[in-house]
């Protein structure tokens, strides 16, 4: 773990949800011969990106100008000799604007889930608005996340250049473009900000029945799990249209939060997801969202509180699709292989920074990769041409990987 010095300030806001929820069940089954007893969870957190096909950018770019989506901007850039186009949220920061700042309504909605057996009996519940004095005693995983860097205010001062009094994101993206981004460049005044809406809901509530093994016991209290697949489906089939009447739409980003609870896929053996970012077509415009666990399990190296949320927000600014193209790269971070596509948060998953904000809490939000480490750029175009945002990385990632 690294410790960024940054100069402390902030501002706290709050979001409560809107109408009720309905209560929402569904069955999640052990694989067979589950080893109910003894299962062990891996201490190594993955992420993940669910992307769709949302389409050819030009689609994008057109509902982004009709206001149906996210306010979307797409370039190209070119690499080893080759072409490739990319898209991102906001406003290009590449061509100057005189309104250098996009914001998008950012709804976190806290995701109730209670572990019930096939009698209905109630195993345990894993609540992110739920006090949990033992494991976090600061308060609860949906108050600090709405107090956390990612959603506030807080002055960074990175590599001695002030790079603004913003959100943890927006300063990575600030810190990414910085020679477009910096005093006296194209787009000074840049800024892609989350903001809160004025509505309020119910905290959604999912009852997982389960067969076999659901709960597993680590350094601090409980960790559930859920498949993958069956989550996913269950948010875009079922969550979704429910969201629709509070204004959760394809105009929105919202955030779920879960509370050390991970997922699976398809065997409890490929485990554990922390958190993804997807897309999928929702009444005929391209919605994102975003999934993260809050944890203070103690479970996985390198995973605490925000970091798997600082993770997925970013990834969704840099790579909203899931298929922004890159060279191949790999051998880092989480990939243990090559992989072709502008995940700025896994090369470096497991390396956090502290940001410690007005209610005295020590946030760890991610380190982050930045372009110019994606497509080989000499010199970066990230600030002070690093290539990274802790400066971690000091040269690009090199060959194509094989």
């Amino acid at each position: 773990m690294t410790l960024l010095k940054f100069v402390s300030a902030g501002l706290l806001v709050g979001l409560s949800l809107s109408a009720a929820m309905a209560q929402i069940k569904v069955e999640m089954v052990a694989p067979a011969g589950a080893p109910d007893s003894n299962f062990q969870l891996p201490d190594r957190a993955i992420y993940t990106v669910r992307p769709a096909n949302p389409g050819d950018l030009a689609t994008l770019d057109a509902q982004s100008a009709a206001g149906t989506t996210i306010p979307l901007w797409n370039a190209n850039v070119t690499s080893f000799g080759t072409n490739y186009s990319f898209e991102m949220v906001g406003k290009s920061p590449l061509v100057k604007q005189t309104g250098q700042t996009s914001k998008i309504t950012s709804p976190v909605i806290p995701v109730i889930f209670k572990f019930e057996t096939t009698a209905g009996v109630l195993l345990h519940t894993f609540s992110p608005i739920a006090a949990d004095p033992v494991c976090s005693p600061a308060g609860t995983g949906y108050s600090l996340a709405l107090a956390s860097p990612l959603l506030n205010d807080h002055a960074y001062t990175v590599g001695g250049k002030n790079i603004g009094n913003t959100q943890y994101v927006d300063f990575f993206q600030r810190a990414n473009f910085y020679e477009y981004t910096k005093p006296g460049s194209t787009n000074p005044k840049y800024h892609v900000l989350l903001t809160q809406s004025n509505s309020s809901t119910n905290p959604l509530t999912v009852t997982v029945t389960v067969k076999g093994f659901p709960i597993d016991s680590e350094p601090c209290g409980e960790v559930g799990l859920i498949e993958y697949n069956q989550w996913d489906s269950l948010l875009q089939g079922t969550i979704f249209p429910e969201l629709a009447a509070d204004g959760v739409t394809a105009k929105t980003f919202p955030i779920f939060e879960f509370y050390n609870v991970v997922m699976y896929n398809e065997t409890e053996s490929n485990c554990c997801i922390l958190g993804y970012h997807g897309n999928f077509t929702n009444a005929g415009a391209f919605q994102t969202y975003a999934v993260s666990n809050f944890d203070t399990s103690g479970a996985f190296t390198g995973s605490f509180d925000i970091s798997g949320m600082s993770h997925e927000i970013a990834e969704w600014m840099n790579d909203p699709t899931g298929t922004n193209p890159t060279p191949a790269w790999g051998h880092i971070g989480q990939v243990s292989g090559c992989q072709s596509n502008l995940e700025v948060g896994d090369p470096l998953s497991g390396t956090t920074v502290i940001v410690t904000m007005p209610n005295g809490y020590h946030y760890h939000p991610q380190e982050l990769a930045f372009f110019s480490w994606f497509y080989r750029e000499s010199p970066s175009i990230g600030l002070d041409g690093w290539y990274s945002s802790n400066d971690t990385f000091k040269t690009s990632a090199g060959p194509i990987c094989e």
